[in-house]
C-alpha cells in the first residue's frame, strides 16, 4: 500500500528566504490555464482548448490574526520573495507508522492591498495582504514540481518546460 498524505502539520512563511514573516495562514495561488472555445468544421461541438503554458492571473493571500509588522512592510511596492514551507504528515498503512515529508512554495509577488481587519473586543482582526504573483515554484519531497516564471517564459511542470519551444520559436 502506498503512503498517503494527510495534513499540514505545521509551516512557517519567510521573506527573502531567511526573514520569518510571523503567524499567518495562506491562501495560495490558483493556476489555470488560459483556454480558447474551439469550433469549426472537423469538430462534433466545441473544444475548451488551453494554451500551454499560458496562465491567468495568479494570487496569494496572507491571513495574519491580529495586525503584524510585516503585514505593512509587504505594502512596499516591490517584488517580494516569499517562501511558504511546511511539513506533511503521511501515513504507511502497510508499516503503520507515520512520516512526513517537506513542502515548499516559493513566490515573487507584487502586493496588491492590505485589509486593516477589524477591532473587536477577545477577537482576531483578520488582517490580510494580497498578491499579484509573477513567479511560482512548488517543491514536494525536495523535488521540484512546477516552475511557472510569467516574464521569463519558463513553465516546468515535473521537470519538463512547456514553453521552451515556444520561446525558441519567439528567439528568446
Amino acid at each position: 500500500m502506498p503512503k498517503r498524505s494527510e495534513r499540514v502539520i505545521d509551516y512557517s512563511v519567510f521573506l527573502n528566504g531567511t526573514e520569518y514573516l510571523g503567524t499567518a495562514t495562506a491562501d495560495l495561488p490558483e493556476i489555470n490555464y488560459l483556454t480558447d472555445t474551439i469550433k469549426g468544421g472537423g469538430i462534433s461541438g466545441e473544444v475548451e482548448a488551453p494554451a500551454p503554458g499560458q496562465t491567468g492571473p495568479m494570487t496569494l493571500t496572507l491571513n495574519w490574526s491580529a495586525i503584524e509588522e510585516a503585514a505593512a512592510k509587504l505594502m512596499a511596492p516591490l517584488v517580494h520573495a516569499i517562501d511558504l514551507r511546511a511539513s506533511i504528515q503521511s501515513f504507511d498503512p502497510a508499516g503503520n507508522a507515520f512520516d512526513e515529508y517537506p513542502f515548499k512554495v516559493t513566490v515573487r509577488a507584487r502586493p496588491l492591498g492590505l485589509s486593516l481587519g477589524n477591532l473587536e473586543p477577545a477577537s482576531t482582526m483578520d488582517t490580510t495582504n494580497t498578491f499579484s504573483v509573477t513567479y511560482i515554484k512548488v517543491m514536494i519531497k525536495n523535488k521540484e514540481m512546477l516552475e511557472i516564471d510569467k516574464y521569463n517564459y519558463v513553465h516546468k511542470v515535473n521537470g519538463v518546460d512547456y514553453l521552451a519551444k515556444t520561446k525558441a520559436n519567439l528567439g528568446l
